[in-house]
């Protein structure tokens, strides 16, 4: 619509006013009301583009033609309330209809309905009902006094509406201008030969003025028929004043100028939507055509009626071997039958389906396809068609198929991997526990295997591990479940044990065929192996603590002498005693300050500029020295002592960080490893929030590394967290990426940043070609959801160079940096350049 400026009252009083003045001067004899009704029109587009701006102008028009028709004062303020309150109702019902753009036929006929026939309907009868009642009625009849108000009235509502919406849309190129000009010719023309006949004898040829707005509407829409109504409408007037037509001799024509403006009007919106709906069918067309996906349509009894080109692709049916057949996405046979009985009945009830299902090509392949299906439904609401739209999943079915392949196996022997074998005893254990019975974990060590490995080289060891996994493999069932967990050592669970026996001979059996002779490139090796055993539910509830005391009893197994296995027994708990011992320590450790931070540096692979440093943190022991995570966090885990301290590091890290700033040392980004306790507690985000803003950094400069496994415990609550760190602008980071879930599906949920890749899969690479085609997956997957990419464990130029090639975008590692303590850390920062070197205390206040 067009720029709406509120006007003065002057211009908006002075415009009806001008219109009620030029009616008067055409007004016939003997009637009261205006032909043409010019002020009708005016005051009708003043108010719908300007509103209530424009009432009390308007009013002040609405008065004028009473004063001028001498009416008397008592009769003229309700006939201009009349005129005013005609025009605002009309007013009010139309704003509406060009919200969306142009009017539709729907609207039209609201409007013939609400303007011409009841409006202009009930202002003139109210209007002649006070004529009579107050005044004398005047020459002409009181019926045709009335049809002629009513019709001029009408009369003007067209022509308004046409003009005001019809210049907001209407065609603005040279030929429009060219055809507009010809109208206004035309129109001219026939209203001279129609009104004024150049000579006697022509008869009535009003009939051309049908033609003339078939034209108008057809050609020029709204506008064209609204300016050719005033044309016309204005000669009618100037024709009908100069003969002094009397008004029974005027309403007929009167009346047809309304019927050529209702046929013009009408005529102009249904050639309207007519044209949009061709070009919407041509572009449904065209998009049906060019779709990349194959597309067919079923009548309701699932008879293919038509299909695509990309149908043809796919299935290799042509469009004459297609039409007429029943789809096979309702006729399927044995176990899908189900299925599409399940999807028959979804689509009765939502009109929609989609899922995965497994289609045949013409030449018998199978393959797997992604469909969709939309139920089409008639007037009555009854299924008339079904449209499928499907497309060949085989090669994102098989890349899904590698990569969990890859994420859930060792790459080296194929076998589960530690993830893959913690999932499965979680399950296992789940349902031991429903089906009230027992299962056996064995943790498999091999004895001398560190000393082939440094002996003969990692590829005699790396060829000894793959046949001890097919010796594994060999002598057990395929229904018990084979695990690397890194190394030489291998687990293997044994689902529903009957008797204790029964897992005392899978021991022997495993001993006797692992101890055989292996012969590698020429050298015959014997290797044994150590082998504990734990039992669900008497050595264990959860699958941790049975892999723990199947640990504890593989040592005990090589305390004995190796080469042989061992039930866990509660006496086996010299390393319990010694974690006991640990975790006492580790209770008094943040009250002594015996925890530190270390900082190893990320570097930007492509550039070489510092991307920022990540705090680890370490335990100095007055006894033991410096203790690594992996020896306390998991016991914090436990006895909830990492809880504070995660809240430590988080406080430290960001008081070093404003230390930093400080001194004028640029570090773009810290990031700090939050717990799965921390992550979980609901007030998480205010805490960060609160230390941001007491040591004043800017959030995008803090970064929380959080796991696969935490987000995945509880998603719904995982999201809402994230969500509320990510509005504060921290950044978020998985960290470990490809030994957890490793979920594909579910990461794209999670409002994330970055994904860093596990030192795991860095190792082997660019030797390892399942390394290899482990990180340059999960390069290509990140890239997609628009994650940045940090390698952690980078310790050789080949690393570095294999994951620039890949597309990652940072790395930490011992290629160029250990984690260091923070002195360390700022010579170092200053040594490559990246700050300016100066003294930073950095003891706690």
């Amino acid at each position: 619509m067009m720029k709406r400026t509120l006007p003065g009252f002057w211009p908006t009083a002075f415009a009806c006013c001008a219109a009620q003045a030029f009616a008067w001067t055409l007004r016939l004899p003997g009637q009261y009301a205006a032909m043409p009704a010019l002020g009708t029109g005016v005051m009708l587009i003043l108010l719908l583009r300007y509103g209530r701006g424009a009432w009390f102008g308007a009013a002040l028009g609405a008065c004028l033609w009473p004063l001028l028709s001498n009416v008397g004062w008592s009769m003229l303020l309700p006939l201009a309330a009349l005129h005013l309150a005609q025009a605002v109702v009309v007013a009010r019902f139309l704003p509406q209809f060009g919200q969306g753009g142009e009017l539709r036929v729907h609207d039209g006929l609201r409007f013939l309905a609400v303007g011409p026939l009841v409006g202009a309907g009930v202002t003139s009868s109210l209007g002649v009902l006070v004529l009579y009642l107050f005044q004398a009625a005047g020459d002409a009849p009181l019926w045709a006094q009335w049809l002629l108000w009513w019709w001029s009235d009408a009369q003007a509502m067209l022509v308004a509406l046409a003009v005001y919406f019809g210049l907001a849309y209407r065609r603005r190129d040279a030929r429009a201008g060219v055809e507009l000009g010809l109208l206004v010719v035309a129109a001219l023309g026939v209203s001279m030969l129609v009104y004024f006949p150049p000579w006697p004898g022509l008869g009535d040829l009003q009939f051309l003025l049908f033609p003339l707005m078939v034209w108008a509407a057809l050609r020029l829409r709204l506008f064209g028929v609204g300016l050719a109504g005033l044309i016309t409408t204005l000669a009618a007037a100037v024709m009908l004043h100069l003969a002094q037509t009397p008004a029974v001799a005027a309403v007929p024509m009167v009346t047809l100028l309304v019927a050529v403006s209702i046929t013009g009007l009408l005529l102009s919106l249904s050639n309207r939507e007519s044209a949009a709906a061709a070009r919407e069918s041509r572009l449904a067309g065209q998009v049906f055509q060019n779709a990349s996906e194959g597309i067919l349509i079923t009548d309701a009894d699932a008879r293919v009626v038509a299909v695509n080109p990309a149908f043809t692709r796919i299935t290799g049916y042509p469009r004459s071997e297609a039409i007429g057949r029943v789809s096979r996405m309702f006729g399927s046979r044995g176990r899908q039958r189900v299925a599409n009985r399940e999807m028959l009945e979804k689509l009765a009830q939502e009109s929609y389906w989609q899922g995965e299902m497994l289609d045949r090509r013409k030449n018998g392949e199978a393959y797997p396809a992604w469909l969709s299906i939309s139920a089409v439904r008639d007037e009555n609401g009854e299924i008339s068609n079904y449209v499928g739209v499907f497309s060949d999943y085989t090669n994102r079915k098989e890349a899904e198929q590698r990569l969990h392949f890859l994420a859930n196996h060792d790459a080296l022997t194929k076998l589960y991997n530690r993830t893959a074998m913690h999932e499965s005893l979680g399950q296992a254990v789940a349902r031991a526990s429903d089906e009230k019975r027992q299962l056996a974990v064995l943790f498999i060590d091999l004895d001398r295997f560190k000393a082939i490995n440094d002996t003969l080289g990692h590829d005699v060891g790396d060829e000894l591990l793959k046949v001890i996994a097919q010796r594994l493999k060999s002598s057990l069932k395929d229904s018990d479940l084979i695990a690397r967990l890194g190394g030489d050592e291998f687990t293997v669970l044994l689902d529903n044990v009957h008797q204790v026996d029964d897992v005392a001979h899978i021991g022997e059996r495993l001993l006797t065929e692992l101890c055989r002779p292996i012969v590698i490139q020429g050298q015959e090796l014997f290797v044994t192996c150590s082998i504990g055993i734990s039992l669900y539910p008497g050595d264990g509830l959860q699958p941790a603590q049975l892999l723990k005391n199947a640990d504890v009893a593989m040592y005990r197994a090589k305390e004995l002498g190796k080469n042989n296995y061992q039930f866990f027994s509660p006496d086996m708990n010299a390393r319990a005693f010694e974690h006991l011992v640990l975790e006492n320590s580790l209770r008094y450790a943040l009250e002594r300050r015996e925890l530190i931070l270390h900082f190893q540096p990320q570097i930007d692979i492509v550039s070489g500029e510092l991307e920022g440093v990540e705090a680890l943190i370490r335990w100095e022991h007055p006894e033991l020295g410096l203790i690594p995570p992996s020896s306390f966090i998991p016991l914090a885990e436990e006895n909830g002592l990492i809880v504070p301290i995660g809240d430590w590091v988080l406080q430290e890290a960001c008081r070093m960080l404003k230390l930093w700033q400080v001194a004028g040392y640029a570090i773009p980004r810290l990031a700090i490893n939050l717990s799965a306790r921390q992550f979980l507690r609901e007030q998480l985000p205010q805490q960060v929030a609160a230390t941001l803003a007491s040591y004043d950094i800017p959030p995008q400069r803090l970064e929380l590394e959080i796991t696969e496994s935490m987000i995945m415990q509880n998603p719904q609550r995982a999201v809402s967290v994230l969500g509320e760190l990510r509005a504060m602008g921290v950044k978020l980071a998985i960290d470990d990426f490809g030994t957890g879930y490793s979920s594909l599906s579910n990461l794209k949920h999670f409002p994330l940043d970055t994904l860093k890749i596990d030192r795991s899969f860095i190792v082997g690479v660019p030797e390892d070609e399942d390394s290899a085609a482990i990180a340059e997956a999960i390069v290509a997957m990140a890239k997609k959801l628009r994650l940045k990419v940090v390698a952690e464990g980078v310790e050789t130029i080949q690393q570095m160079l294999f994951m620039r090639r890949s597309g990652c975008h940072a790395v930490q590692g011992y290629l160029y940096a250990m984690p260091l303590d923070a002195d360390a850390l700022l010579r170092y920062l200053a040594r490559e350049g990246y700050a300016a070197a100066g003294p930073v205390d950095a003891s706690p206040a």
